[in-house]
């Protein structure tokens, strides 16, 4: 079943360029950009990332950083540095130059050369200009054809990549895609040829545990491609199928940090792979072939544990001829026939075009269009660097920084004379190298004066700390990053918080026995004096106040008051606290007052809330201001007037009914603003000097202010309703800042019971002609099942409820005056209704959330006496599914719905006659 193939066979690698990285050819599609287009991203080491663009610097050991949130820019030793993402353009540079050169250290240039002689070469190098670089450095260079052989070239970001697995765990470095996600797994589909030709670069932080599939169309069929895995300390190629396996051993790996870089041939009609490693040994050679071959044009990489990052990739035709044999630890120059000449470069005759290499003390003259590769003898020493800049076109240059200056940085790169300079507006990434082999910070960051935590924002997350501030400072917000020397102050208009302790997970769910439901009480139903919600007027019968902590008063902003409430009025609240010197607050601050905290909590079902929450269109003038909930979970909807220390008193329907206070356990105010979810209470025409701030203290109550200044990890300022304000960062588990107070605040439990507009039903369209068999009306789900029940006031002021005519055929016409449609159709419904009226036929016109004067006006207008029941809230039209007038609904003496039309017509009324007489027609003789 297995074999391990131990034996060397030099080779001749493709004459194509597979080093950069980042690059992009026509057939490549373009990198994602990062999460603000609008910027670059610093990422840093210890996992902090922050938006906005580099500073012009001098000196080799930081970076100079502005962030757009911040007055002033920070800076951060290269130690500390992961990668610097820029933007990336929609359409990526293609790689320019006659070569392509590959320097010790992964570094990657495309040029021209210019001259070779002795131990140095001079290149004309894209986007860069002239540089004098050692031999010694050079470790191949290649014909660069602009990349027409290619399929792919890489892996340039995650864009045209499908994540799956038990996590999508990848992400985008530099280019690069990296997963630390155990399960996680990526896959993209090149439409490999049948023959193809792989370079891949893979690396990993500990001991990996991958597998790389090639040729693949889904998950299921990586289980029959050919692969790459890791078993135990070993890299292992295979392939298996329901009939053979093979396999082979291709290296050892080490423990720790580590990387691989490989060469493979593909045949997917043979079933045949090749394996050599980055300098030409061969490492596998496996056939294993399936009864009917099917080429697949996709590649898989899994992270099963630990971590990995694809950093090359590139995809070649093949034409199924294996690579020619080389000596690859010798100097050679291969040539376009396929011949290779061994021996040491000695020069090039720019003149002349010519290499002259030198073989067994013969000189040797080679043309330079009949050169395709050139080898140079490489040493295993490679200079340290810290810093690496990836080109949008590909290149890759890397050294020690030596300034940032008019959007270039520079850097000194080992084995090059002169400083390169990258313009930032051509790279695609920087890359802070191991810091081990950085040079040391030459000045640690300023200690940190109050107490240490996370500021989070829009593309920014920074540990650190604030630093001491005081009034006469622009703004007492000042951040301390972790790594840097600098502090800066947030803008004005910063939306941000800062997390000194994240919050616990929520509490799991209560088991459902344990729930209690709530019952919304009917407001039509209410009077002093009878039990439920209203509870009894006599005190001595009602339940006494439950043993609790003091009420709390829950501020729009999100601000908790632990308070003695005495009154409300038509103004606001009246309350005595601790906490503040403040006496009053108006109702449009408000948006909960508990005065149980600790009553049972409830379960309520979607639907209810919803209903308790929906704004009739007849309402919409005079809206309901709070939600009443009682300690037994009832709710009821209306305006409060007032509250004393006994009773409140609180209108519904231009009722004023009243509550005994020990029956409630809070109070919702609902705003008409807040409907479309963007509204919030006015701000005062003069507010404190400052930058907003709200402290979440960990016994969960808020507090909001405008900050003025910070002394230790006191931080103080003034509240427009509290007035002095002083908070103990040591006591805190998050400061909310600016804009981020109204996003917290919207998610906070009171906050989410807002008005919500009832939709208004749509005028119906004509349904035609109106000629039928007396079947039409039967598409509805409502037909054939039980007419939902209801009770509402006729227009003459008794109640029509739908279970006391059984012995009706019911025609419900549901309507309103503003609809056209209706108008016309309701004359044509009381004609055909009266003339089957001996027969047991009873019209009801349900009319949608209008007033009296207006139903009225219009049957004066139509001179009908019709009996109409008045739907105020559009609560019967909701069971009804009525989102659309008129609509006539047929209901048989079983009490089942048997016909339901929408719209109607100028000869509607013909169509309910055939539907009526064929209701009719099908009752039993005893019916009639």
């Amino acid at each position: 079943m297995s074999k391990t193939i131990l034996r060397a066979l030099p080779w001749l690698l493709w004459p194509v360029c597979f080093a950069a990285v980042g690059v992009s050819l026509t057939m490549v599609r373009a990198a994602e950009p990062p999460d603000d287009s609008n910027g670059a991203v610093l990422q840093l080491t210890n996992g902090d990332h922050v938006t906005g663009r580099l500073v012009d610097s001098q000196g080799s050991d930081r970076l100079t950083w502005q962030s757009p949130t911040f007055t002033s820019p920070f800076d951060f030793p290269l130690s500390a540095v992961g990668t610097v993402q820029f933007p990336i353009p929609a359409k990526l540079t293609q790689p320019e130059g006659a070569y392509c050169f590959e320097l010790a250290g992964g570094d990657v240039l495309f040029g021209s050369l210019v001259a070779l002689q002795g131990n140095e070469a001079v290149l004309d190098v894209s986007g860069v200009g002239r540089l004098h670089v050692e031999r010694s450095t050079l470790r191949r260079m290649y014909r660069w054809h602009g990349g027409a052989e290619l399929v792919f070239f890489g892996p340039n970001g995650l864009k045209g990549w499908q994540m799956s697995g038990t996590t999508k765990g990848w992400r985008e470095e530099a280019g690069h895609l990296i997963s630390d996600q155990n399960g996680a797994i990526i896959r993209r589909d090149f439409g490999l040829p049948p023959q193809a030709r792989f370079e891949f670069e893979l690396s990993w932080k500990d001991k990996p545990d991958f597998e790389f599939a090639l040729g693949v169309g889904d998950s299921k069929t990586a289980l029959r491609a050919f692969r790459f895995e890791v078993w135990e300390n070993e890299l292992i190629a295979l392939r298996e199928t329901e009939r053979e396996a093979d396999l082979a051993k291709l290296q050892t790996i080490k423990p720790g940090a580590g990387r691989i870089h490989l060469q493979a041939f593909l045949d997917q009609p043979k079933g045949h792979l090749l394996v050599f490693s980055s300098g030409g040994q061969q490492l596998a050679d496996l056939t294993v072939t399936t009864g009917k071959p099917q080429p697949l044009g996709g590649l898989q990489l899994t992270n099963k544990s630990g971590d990995i990052r694809l950093e090359r990739l590139s995809i070649g035709r093949w034409n199924g001829e294996p690579p020619r044999g080389v000596e690859a630890d010798k100097s050679r120059i291969h040539v376009t026939d396929g011949s290779i000449t061994y021996g040491q470069l000695q020069s090039y005759d720019a003149a002349k075009h010519e290499f002259v290499i030198e073989t067994n003390s013969t000189e040797q003259r080679i043309t330079e269009d009949r050169v395709q590769d050139v080898y140079f003898s490489q040493e295993n020493v490679v200079s340290p660097r810290s810093l690496r800049a990836v080109h949008l076109s590909g290149q890759r240059i890397s050294g020690d920084l030596v300034k940032i200056e008019q959007n270039k940085i520079w850097l000194k790169c080992p084995g090059i004379r002169e400083d390169v300079a990258s313009s930032v507006e051509a790279l695609h990434a920087l890359m802070g190298l191991d810091p081990r082999d950085a040079a040391p910070a030459a000045d640690a960051p300023a200690t940190p004066t109050s107490r240490p935590g996370r500021l989070e924002l829009p593309g920014t997350v920074l540990h650190g700390s604030l630093v001491e501030t005081r009034k006469s400072d622009a703004s007492c917000l000042v951040w301390q990053p972790t790594h840097s020397k600098l502090s800066s102050p947030l803008k004005p208009d910063a939306s941000a918080r800062i997390v000194y302790r994240d919050p616990p997970p929520p509490p799991k769910p209560q088991p459902a026995q344990m729930q209690r439901q709530v019952r919304v009480v009917p407001q039509a139903g209410l009077v002093g004096g009878v039990q439920g919600l209203l509870g009894s007027t006599n005190a001595s019968t009602s339940k006494p106040r439950s043993k609790q902590t003091k009420p709390v008063l829950h501020l729009r902003s999100g601000d908790t008051i632990p308070c003695d409430v005495t009154t409300i009025d038509e103004k606001g609240v009246t309350f005595a606290a601790t906490v503040t010197d403040a006496t009053f607050v108006r109702h449009d601050q408000l948006k909960a007052l508990e005065l149980v905290s600790d009553a049972a909590p409830v379960q309520i079902a979607k639907m209810k809330k919803d209903r308790l929450l929906m704004l009739p269109r007849m309402q919409r003038d005079n809206p309901p201001t709070q939600l009443i909930r009682s300690v037994d979970g009832d709710y009821l909807r209306g305006r409060l007037v007032s509250m004393d220390e006994q009773q409140l008193q609180i209108e519904i329907r231009l009722e004023t009914k009243t509550l005994h206070r020990d029956r409630v356990a809070r109070i919702i105010w609902l705003h008409p603003d807040e409907i479309d979810g963007t509204a919030k209470p006015a701000a005062s025409a003069d507010p404190p000097v400052g930058t907003r701030v709200q402290a979440l203290p960990s016994d969960g109550n808020r507090l909001t202010f405008f900050a003025e200044e910070l002394v230790g990890t006191a931080l103080s300022g003034r509240s427009e309703l509290l007035g002095v304000c002083r908070v103990d960062l040591q006591q805190i588990d998050q400061l909310l800042i600016g804009p981020a107070i109204e996003q917290a605040a919207a998610t906070l439990a009171f906050h989410q019971w807002r008005l919500k507009a009832a939709a208004d039903p749509l005028a119906a369209k004509d349904d035609g002609d109106g000629s039928g068999d007396g079947m039409e009306g039967q598409e509805s789900a409502l037909v054939g099942k039980p007419a939902p029940d209801f009770e509402l006031d006729l227009l003459d002021g008794t109640k029509f409820q739908l279970s006391g005519h059984r012995d009706k055929i019911v025609v419900l016409d549901f309507w309103a005056s503003w609809c056209g449609p209706c108008l016309q159709v309701m004359p044509q419904v009381d004609k055909v209704a009266h003339e089957f009226a001996d027969q047991g036929v009873e019209l009801v016109a349900v009319n949608l959330e209008e007033t009296g004067d207006k139903v009225k006006a219009a049957l004066e207008r139509l001179k009908l006496s019709t009996t109409v029941a008045l739907d105020r809230d559009g609560r019967v039209a909701e069971k009804y599914g009525a989102t659309s007038i008129p609509q006539t609904v047929i209901i048989d003496r079983g009490g089942k719905v048997v016909r339901l039309f929408v719209g109607g017509g100028a000869r509607f009324g013909d169509q309910l006659r055939t539907a009526l007489q064929s209701v009719l027609s099908d009752e039993p003789e005893s019916s009639n």
